[in-house]
């Protein structure tokens, strides 16, 4: 038997990114979407102080794994500074919240192509059905 301890960990993640995009649409109703994110920031830091404390996080060195961390935290932060500045501005959260969900289109064109990870045809039709998902959700 396979071991499902992922399956708990993404539908936990689901389901905080969840509450994390209806909370951003209520926070940029009442608020500016830069004062929203360095408010964000706050919270994320203070989860960050919980792992470093908690469970004694320790950051081993690697130049490369240590740059590719860091790329992905500027290009997180910069993505949340869009998304609030997208919320915002008007748009419904029944629309910015579908269409900034197809990220994991770019991060599978980038496995497939950089990493060489495979890519199936059931894997091939649960993008093609995403995309029509996303579609549907924001009309």
């Amino acid at each position: 038997m396979s071991n499902l301890n992922w399956l708990g960990s993404s539908l936990m993640a689901a389901g905080f990114w969840g509450l994390w995009g209806f909370l951003s649409k209520v926070a940029t109703l009442r608020l500016p979407a830069a004062a929203v994110y360095l408010i964000s920031v706050v919270g994320y830091l203070a989860v960050t102080g919980y792992l470093a404390a908690m469970w004694g996080v320790a950051i081993p060195y690697h130049p490369g794994g240590l740059a590719a961390a860091l790329g992905a935290g500027i290009c997180l932060g910069l993505g949340l500074l869009y998304f609030f500045k997208a919320m915002a501005e008007g748009a419904a959260a029944n629309v910015v919240v579908p269409l900034t969900a197809l990220y994991p289109l770019v991060t599978v064109i980038l496995s497939c192509t950089l990493l060489g990870e495979g890519f199936s045809l059931r894997q091939t039709a649960g993008v093609a059905l995403a995309l029509v998902a996303v579609w549907l959700l924001s009309t």
